[in-house]
């Protein structure tokens, strides 16, 4: 029981946030089944709880059973045995306890709310597991926010219809079998990229361990080594065949950020691209839509990318070691000032990307005032991109410290963000937005050159970290 005790607190452990809320959801609808009337008003509060609760935690349970079932792992004395045992208790838990009190209550439709709660279970996992399952289910959101007399008329059609129970347990037992496939099947270990390549650290996994990758993710990755091969071939030709300082720079650039060249940041965007063009659609139905937010979005997708400094310099260390000694430089002050330099691209591009991502929200929206979304998203996210780089370079080096810290500079960056729109549609554009840059810019860069500082100051660390 220890081991299955130790598979139900993974997620938590791993995300803390997620797993307070999923929980939370579960006591909430259980409470709305108990205290509420138990008619069609009271059943469907708690079944939209306990769906998303579901949703939820099974979406982070997945995401971290895909760095725990390492071939490796399956090596261990009865570990499939205990994964099914965590299953059904798993199962018990989200569907079976709340279907069986639903019954004791004389809530209608338990069967048909049951086989629901099973799909939400399996689509959360399934999601977790193979990414681009999420765009199944962007479709039903569009279809609601659109046409929402025809989803009730459906709805209404599959209550009455006999074969709703049949199909919904179907479709939850293929998302299963979608979803566990690639993780029970034993393979080798894909080759790991740079550390400094995740896009946040919720979705990293632990030192020394590689996540499972779906065959569209592992698609998509073989098209980024490739642009990232094509670029180092390119840096080390002309780097040597005119050796500079620049060129040398480019070279390490290469070597830790490998996919963040001029063809992949392209390609990033517009794979981006489509998921934002999907959240706009979907948010569209609202009558009173803020195009506004669609710069805000923006920012905070610049800005993910920036949480997997600190730990990927972590993993790092053993190889960076194998970089000094090639760099040979004169003092490790240089040492550092050169990882620095190349570290510092990620502030420009992710600038790059935010305004995309704004333009694209700006032509989606037909915003009212493109200029002044632009002009705010382009100091924010320079901005904010700078004081997020500083603070995760130098930053603590436990996980609740780096969460404690991105939780910070997002919540400063959204702050600065709604206002600065403030100032400029009050002030105007030429002193609105010359306080904000003045604001803004002149803190980032206080920001940047003191970490700067106090990271050429550090000594180089080549200890490889000890979790």
């Amino acid at each position: 029981m220890r081991a299955i005790a130790q598979l139900w607190l993974l997620p938590s452990r791993q995300m803390p946030l997620l797993g307070v809320l999923a929980h939370l959801l579960w006591l909430g609808a259980l409470a709305c089944l108990v205290w509420i009337t138990p008619h069609t008003d009271g059943a469907a509060l708690g079944a939209g709880l306990l769906a998303m609760g579901s949703w939820f935690w099974h979406l982070g349970l997945a995401t971290t059973l895909r760095s725990a079932c390492q071939p490796e792992t399956f090596l261990l004395p009865g570990f499939r045995h205990r994964l099914a045992i965590f299953g059904l208790l798993d199962a018990t838990a989200w569907v079976g306890q709340p279907a069986l009190l639903a019954l004791a209550l004389g809530v209608p439709y338990v069967a048909l709310g049951g086989a629901l709660l099973l799909l939400a279970a399996a689509m959360g996992f399934a999601m977790g597991v193979e990414r681009w399952v999420s765009l199944l289910f962007w479709p039903l959101l569009v279809l609601a926010g659109w046409m929402p007399g025809l989803v009730e008329a459906i709805v209404q059609g599959a209550l009455r219809s006999p074969l709703t129970l049949p199909l919904l347990l179907l479709l939850a037992v293929l998302l299963l079998r979608l979803a566990l496939h690639p993780m029970l099947q034993v393979a080798d270990r894909p080759p790991d990229t740079s550390p400094l390549e995740g896009l946040s650290m919720g979705r990293g996994t632990g030192a020394g361990t590689a996540p499972r990758r779906s065959a569209l993710g592992r698609r998509f990755e073989g098209w980024f080594d490739a642009i990232a091969q094509q670029a180092m071939d390119r840096a080390l030709a002309r780097y040597r065949g005119q050796p500079s300082a620049a060129r040398r720079r480019a070279l390490v650039r290469r070597l830790l950020l490998p996919h963040d060249n001029a063809a992949a940041i392209a390609l990033r965007i517009a794979i981006m691209a489509v998921f934002a063009t999907l959240y706009v659609v979907v948010a569209l139905h609202r009558k009173h839509f803020n195009a506004t937010v669609v710069g805000a979005y923006a920012v905070l997708i610049a800005l993910a990318r920036f949480p997997q400094i600190g730990r990927g310099m972590q993993r790092m260390r053993p190889n960076l070691a194998d970089l000094y000694l090639t760099l040979a430089p004169a003092t490790r002050r240089d040492y550092q000032q050169t990882l620095a330099d190349a570290l510092l691209v990620l502030v420009p591009i992710g600038t790059l990307t935010a305004l995309a991502y704004t333009v694209l929200g700006i032509v989606l929206t037909h915003a009212t005032q493109p200029g002044l979304m632009l002009l705010v998203t382009l100091v924010v996210a320079t901005g904010g991109g700078l004081v997020a780089l500083a603070v995760h370079l130098i930053g603590p080096q436990n996980a609740v410290g780096r969460q404690l810290v991105n939780a910070a500079v997002l919540v400063g960056t959204m702050a600065m963000y709604w206002a600065g729109v403030w100032l400029v549609d009050a002030l105007g554009y030429a002193f609105g937005g010359g306080l904000l840059a003045l604001l803004t810019l002149g803190f980032g860069l206080g920001v940047w050159l003191a970490a700067q500082h106090e990271y050429q100051r550090r000594e180089p660390c080549f200890d490889a970290p000890l979790a």
